[in-house]
């Protein structure tokens, strides 16, 4: 991507005094969104506000109200315009509109071009989650480096409608029935309380022109068709008022939302561990608290998009399931592991086998440290450091090596009465499947001396007749640690 260019470099960031000053009587729109962002604390006096400029309406007319009521809040106004390189010339001339408007303004306005096609194939999404991941990550990036408090974006009471209709057709909780709240992290939503129509009203009064994105009017994808077919259908002949009856049942169910999130949070935090999420307390959980706690660990695991009612059931059923099973999601694998769920993508680890020898031996999984000590001095009973009788090593058959498992290892740990599969001890030991395959080993052909981290082998234990001693200690790797 170019980097972000300031058209207004050089000019004072003064903000834009409208002649007219704006009254209730005289301007109804502006007072409606100024009465709306006191109400939901979306931009304190003095704030620096950077407007997510598309060029469309609804960004046009933010910009332009932002402006207005500037001088009465002492607000601070600037824009920055990101180009999805979709739409070719269309997109040129929908940045050059963008540069001329905010040059009349004297607003601060900062360019950034992506390649949203390429992003998707590459993370296997659709164009239009890539479009609005690399976006926000652009506004992000520029209110940093402006220093703004907030980001201002274009929504309003018909994008809130299509959302909500959205999410109840894909089968979404009552998280997605919320719909598109006023104010998240720094993204507000000044335009959220008007309608499209008033919008378009504001800037023919205003003598404001804009831009016209032709794939808005095109019948295909499933925003376009709500949008186009489905609501104005609602509106002719079941409820004339359903954008506005949709967005009021929002603001009701917000209410209910709050106070079921807020539990699932405790509940949460409760069964989270480090390594994943305690399976029976999360069971145990009353059915909509339990499936809050599931998507609250899905998006901290970076499951954050296409995540559906359909993925959640299925992780909840794995609460009851046995070790080993998985389940994969968009972007994300999710597994039991015993008592836990964990989530994520396992990283495979190549086999290896290293011929054993003294020094500091590097291997894919970390460092083996080895020295050889006549007599037992310094001998001790640990998991990370194992203690070797080498006589007795050299007696069995097979060359010593450190390496990954394979099968047919056979494993008698210091003080079991016999030998027994390793894949069986290491399951005892409630390992994790993945990691068995990348835990380091010292082996003799199919018998394994020592497994790093748990147990040397009762066949070469250290004792008082040891007249040679091999001292092994397992070094893992900073990224490696779990």
């Amino acid at each position: 991507m170019s980097d972000p260019v300031n058209r207004a470099k050089g000019r004072t960031e003064t903000r834009y005094v409208d002649a007219n000053p704006i009254t209730a009587e005289a301007e109804e729109f502006p007072f409606r969104v100024e009465t709306f962002i006191e109400e939901n604390g979306l931009l304190p006096n003095g704030a620096a506000v950077l407007v997510g400029l598309s060029g469309g309406a609804d960004s046009v007319a933010l910009l332009t109200v932002l402006c207005k009521l500037a001088p009465r809040h002492g607000w601070t106004v600037k824009a920055a315009h990101f180009n999805h390189g979709i739409r070719g010339v269309g997109a040129e001339e929908d940045e050059l509109f963008c540069r001329d408007l905010c040059e009349d303004r004297g607003v601060p306005c900062y360019f950034e071009t992506g390649d949203v096609p390429a992003y998707a194939r590459d993370n296997g999404l659709s164009i239009e989650t890539a479009g609005r991941i690399l976006r926000y990550e652009f506004l992000e990036r520029m209110r940093e480096k402006t220093g703004c408090g907030a980001i201002a974006v274009g929504h309003h009471m018909d994008d809130n409608a299509e959302s909500i209709l959205l999410h109840l057709v894909r089968g979404s909780g009552l998280a997605g029935l919320v719909g598109i709240k006023p104010k998240r992290d720094t993204i507000v939503r000044p335009l959220l309380g008007v309608r499209k129509q008033e919008i378009e009203d504001f800037l023919e009064n205003e003598g404001v022109l804009h831009c016209t994105d032709e794939t808005n009017l095109v019948p295909e994808g499933s925003r376009n068709r709500l949008r186009l077919d489905v609501l104005p259908y609602l509106e002719k002949h079941i409820n004339p008022a359903v954008v506005p009856t949709l967005c009021g049942m929002s603001e009701l169910l917000a209410q209910d939302e709050a106070y079921l999130s807020e539990e699932a949070r405790k509940a949460y935090e409760a069964a989270k561990r480090e390594d994943g999420l305690l399976r029976k307390p999360v069971d145990a959980l009353p059915y909509p608290i339990k499936t809050r706690v599931i998507r609250m660990a899905l998006a901290d695991a970076g499951a954050i998009v296409d995540i559906e009612r359909v993925h959640v059931e299925a992780v909840a059923e794995l609460l009851k399931a046995r070790t080993g099973v998985r389940i994969t999601l968009p972007r994300i694998e999710v597994r039991t592991s015993y008592d836990l769920l964990k989530f994520g993508t396992p990283q495979e680890t190549e086999p290896f086998n290293i011929p054993l020898r003294e020094g500091m031996i590097s291997t894919p999984a970390g460092f083996m440290r080895v020295v050889v000590v006549k007599g037992t001095e310094g001998f001790r009973k640990s998991s990370d450091v194992c203690f070797i009788d080498m006589d007795k090593m050299e007696a069995l058959e097979g060359a010593p090596a450190i390496r990954t498992r394979r099968k047919g290892d056979r494993f008698q740990p210091v003080g079991s009465p016999g030998k027994r599969k390793l894949k069986e001890y290491l399951i005892d030991r409630k390992v994790d499947r993945e990691k068995r395959d990348r835990i380091p080993l010292i082996a003799c052909g199919s018998e394994v001396l020592y497994v790093a981290g748990y147990s040397a082998s009762e066949l070469v234990k250290v004792d008082e007749n040891t007249e040679w001693m091999l001292k092994a200690e397992f070094i893992k790797r900073l990224s490696d640690e779990e």
